[in-house]
């Protein structure tokens, strides 16, 4: 193997894996400050409805912590479940036969 091979292959674990550390940061975050937020008894006028083919949902007068805290729920989940697709082409025998 080639040392450009292993460089590729750490540069694309580097990528990953500070992709995931970023957004469980981000998601953390978020939960973090939705917490605060509700603990400090922020109030407001906000409401959510969700909807599928056989699901529906509806908040209504939530707190804005709350919406906080669903979407670094959300994000997580997301970045947990999904994740990057790289493709690093294997090389060939360069050996010529020496």
């Amino acid at each position: 193997m080639t040392k450009e091979f292993y460089k590729a292959q750490m540069v694309t674990a580097v990528l990953h894996y500070s992709f995931k550390i970023m957004t469980v940061a981000a998601s953390a975050l978020s939960i973090y400050l939705g917490y605060y937020l509700y603990i400090q008894g922020v109030t407001g006028e906000a409401s959510l409805i969700v909807g599928a083919k056989d699901f529906e949902g509806q908040l209504i007068n939530a707190a804005p912590g709350l919406f906080f805290a669903i979407g670094g729920l959300g994000t997580l989940g997301y970045s947990i479940h999904k994740s990057a697709k790289v493709f690093i082409p294997y090389p060939e025998n360069t050996n010529d036969g020496k």
